[in-house]
């Protein structure tokens, strides 16, 4: 297999994996291979699968929890990061960088994105998850997705993909890759779009903890309050496992201390969701992905 695999492009072997989390786990990757081209990516997909071998899409890994050690391929995809906007539309590869493109059209007085400003993730990751921030989500502005599915490359439209919350169609089926998306944007003020971005990013600031490695919001938001709520008043802000930590400024997050591991990250999820379930009957939801 990696014969065939060095033929697309190098197949590098036992890579520390910290730098492509966000969680900052020291993590190690049997295999990592960086596609230049969709071309290349859907001949390796079809390689790894010809030989029923182990693989993780990885885009900027801001929604991961990474073992010790990855005993497969990494797919990593942020070299297919081309972007174009014309008018109201715009057309991002899965590799893009998220809040590059959102900072890119609040400069120029485009809105529809500005959510997403200080999101740091991929656009392939962002549609797999429908993410979103601030009441708006990436399944607002979607038209289209183009996706690999394991023969053939299609393209569907936003209402096909059966996009909920902080979910679709390529969280319920992995073997469907994005490729990347068409999405609509609107002209608006550039100034009052500024002011929204600098106005979020100073309450960000101030209610989340940016100073400690992490992947955001643990959880999803259940219907009866927020997730963050629920853990403060359980308790939880400062509680930790090792160096896996609930924030101390906002519960919904779980920072790394300085080596945390997967393990320590997973045993606190587990305790903060059997806590929550005994004391308000409520299954929190990991919006989180634990890679095993």
């Amino acid at each position: 297999m990696l014969e065939e695999l060095n033929k697309i492009c190098k197949v590098e072997s036992d890579i520390d994996l910290t730098q492509y989390n966000t969680y900052r786990i020291h993590s190690v990757g049997k295999y990592i291979i960086f596609p230049t081209s969709f071309e290349e990516l859907i001949n390796i997909l079809n390689i790894v699968k010809n030989y029923n071998y182990k693989y993780l899409i990885l885009g900027n890994g801001s929604n991961v929890i990474l073992p010790d050690y990855y005993d497969g391929l990494i797919i990593k995809v942020n070299n297919l990061n081309n972007y174009e906007i014309k008018n109201d539309m715009v057309y991002a590869e899965c590799g893009c960088m998220i809040n590059k493109i959102a900072n890119e059209l609040v400069n120029k007085g485009l809105s529809g994105l500005e959510w997403a400003t200080g999101i740091p993730g991929s656009i392939g990751g962002c549609v797999y998850n429908n993410a979103g921030a601030y009441n708006s989500s990436m399944s607002d502005i979607l038209e289209e997705v183009t996706f690999y599915d394991g023969q053939d490359i299609k393209t569907l439209k936003c209402d096909e993909l059966d996009f909920e919350y902080r979910d679709s169609i390529f969280k319920k089926n992995k073997e469907l890759v994005v490729l990347s998306c068409n999405f609509k944007v609107s002209k608006s003020n550039k100034e009052e779009l500024k002011n929204i971005v600098l106005d979020r990013t100073n309450r960000r600031m101030q209610t989340q903890d940016l100073s400690h490695p992490s992947c955001g919001s643990v959880f999803r938001n259940p219907v009866e309050a927020p997730a963050g709520k629920l853990i403060e008043d359980s308790g939880f802000k400062g509680y930790f496992i090792n160096d896996a930590m609930v924030s101390k400024i906002h519960a919904n997050f779980i920072i790394n201390n300085g080596n945390a591991k997967q393990e320590d990250i997973v045993k606190l999820i587990n305790e903060i969701k059997e806590k929550i379930k005994k004391q308000y009957n409520i299954n929190l939801i990991l919006e989180q992905e634990i890679i095993k």
